[in-house]
């Protein structure tokens, strides 16, 4: 590694395996299915919904409640919380997979092309504290800050000595408020990069956090710049692995609908199978990027209709729905892999620069002092087997 942004730029060559795509799917297929169940839960015991209401209008992964639509307005406070809880725990499960991805991609670094995908699993679900907590700790303490200023709020109700009180402490509570905001940007990069130093460092939650802080600080520019042309890369891996998608989508198409024959089977297929989609939410440009870029109308609020057929057709269809979901997943697996090797060279490259650590280095070291522990422990093992046998 040459330690700089010339190392940052091959995050989608890093992330173009087979192994990081796979966890990245694996990801996103688990975080969704959880979300959506508690998402379903969520709108079946609001009044006026039932499971079939909800299949009709949502299909497979009930999205974001939209009050304006006349359904999130009258939705209780119980609904909305089961929601969020899908909701993060969705964000938990993505968050799992970036760091079996970055261990993934910092074993590649140091040389290791056969480290195992299970492996990287289980040390991400082992070292879940560094990764979560550490968002977790800075939300719940922004969250202690804001509480103070409600507190404050009615502190000022106090007649005559609440305003006096709030004048002379203003500037206080505004460079308390400047802080909020401070500990919310480093909430958000908490979320990015967390993953990367537990992956890299195997760090607890506040030696992460530590980190995060660290970071941000000594390495501003970088961490903005760098992070804009990660996420550039994934969102661009993405849109050409969705466009080569759909073109074999659509060539699918073709070729199985060219001998179809009279009974038109595949085009009752294809046009069911489209129809387990979700709907687009009737946001103007969503509409407009699905229909210029995607090119597919049939996710716009109309839909397609479900076309009658017999039960063979029918499990054909509902198959298909399926796949069109993992293919999706898979497309954005691709983006979630270059994202998380992006992440673990950015804090590699980062820890170089500002506290002149060769992390790769120091793990080859920490393996190798590990394996000479191992051998010792063998030995010294052999060596009381021969003991005893002679005994005997």
């Amino acid at each position: 590694m040459k330690f700089s942004f010339a190392d940052v730029v091959r995050a989608p060559k890093l992330g173009f395996s087979a192994k990081k795509i796979w966890v990245g799917f694996l990801g996103l297929l688990f975080g969704t299915i959880v979300y959506s169940v508690l998402a379903y839960v969520a709108f079946v015991i609001t009044p006026g919904w039932t499971w079939q209401s909800v299949w009709r209008e949502y299909r497979y992964i009930p999205y974001l409640v939209i009050p304006f639509r006349g359904v999130g307005d009258h939705m209780p406070w119980y609904s909305w919380t089961i929601w969020a809880i899908g909701i993060i725990l969705f964000v938990f499960i993505v968050l799992t997979a970036l760091c079996a991805i970055g261990k993934l991609t910092f074993e590649q670094l140091k040389g290791n092309e056969f480290y195992e995908i299970m492996e990287s699993v289980k040390f991400a679900v082992k070292q879940w504290k560094g990764t979560l907590l550490s968002p977790v700790v800075l939300a719940i303490f922004i969250a202690s800050l804001l509480l103070i200023g409600f507190i404050w709020g009615l502190v000022g109700r106090i007649p005559y000595a609440g305003q006096i009180l709030t004048g002379l402490f203003f500037i206080p509570i505004a460079f308390g408020a400047l802080f909020v905001v401070y500990l919310a940007i480093v909430f958000v990069l908490s979320l990015i990069i967390s993953p990367a130093v537990t992956a890299t460092t195997e760090s607890d939650t506040f030696d992460t956090l530590f980190e995060v802080f660290s970071c941000l600080n000594d390495q501003t520019w970088r961490v903005v710049l760098w992070e804009i042309y990660v996420g550039f890369a994934g969102l661009a891996g993405i849109y050409i692995l969705g466009w080569l998608m759909k073109k074999a989508l659509l060539l699918m198409q073709w070729a199985l609908a060219l001998w179809q024959g009279p009974r038109h089977w595949w085009d009752i297929i294809w046009n069911n199978a489209l129809w387990y989609l979700p709907k687009c939410p009737p946001v103007r440009w969503v509409e407009w990027f699905v229909v210029k870029y995607l090119h597919l109308p049939v996710l716009l609020k109309i839909g397609v209709n479900w076309m009658q057929t017999n039960w063979a057709d029918w499990i054909g269809s509902f198959l298909g729905g399926l796949s069109l979901y993992m293919l999706g997943f898979f497309v954005l697996a691709y983006g979630l892999a270059t994202w998380g090797a992006g992440q673990t060279l950015i804090y590699t490259v980062l820890v170089k620069i500002k506290d002149e650590k060769d992390l790769i280095e120091e793990a080859k070291e920490k393996e190798e002092e590990e394996l000479e522990v191992e051998e010792e422990k063998e030995e010294e093992k052999k060596e009381e087997t021969k003991e005893e046998e002679k005994k005997e």
